[in-house]
């Protein structure tokens, strides 16, 4: 969508009545808590299993259950990893909706703006064709 192409009076009324960015930083703080969880999950998973594999439990079992547990592990990394970026984006999109909305004149004004120009205009043409 161009934004561009649309009268002022219906970008402005699209800016200050939608939701706003509230959702997005509440979006952000939740991928934060689940990024933080699936790391944490990684990070204790792949302790635990490096402490039986290293101390307590050896042999064919042991080397086989290190290798079948070290995909998940790297999932739990990555996926954290992508949670977390994730997170990024979303505060990424709050700020820039905050930066537009600044932006944005306020839906009053333009109406205001809008009144001016007609009252103006229709002052113009009654004194038109008269002398100054």
């Amino acid at each position: 969508m161009d934004y561009a192409f649309l009268p002022p009076e219906i970008n402005s009324a699209r800016m200050y009545s939608g939701p706003g960015p509230n959702s997005m930083l509440v979006a952000a703080a939740s991928w934060d808590a689940l990024a933080a969880e699936l790391a944490s999950a990684a990070e204790n998973y792949g302790s635990v299993i490096a402490r039986l594999t290293g101390m307590h439990w050896w042999g064919p079992a042991s080397t086989s259950m290190l290798a079948m547990s070290a995909p998940y592990v790297e999932w739990l990394e990555r996926t954290a990893a992508q949670t977390k970026q994730t997170a990024t984006q979303a505060r990424a999109a709050a700020a820039a909706f905050e930066q537009a909305h600044a932006m944005t004149v306020p839906p009053a004004l333009v109406t205001g703006i809008r009144g001016a120009i007609v009252v103006e205009t229709a002052s113009a043409s009654n004194t038109a064709g008269t002398p100054p």
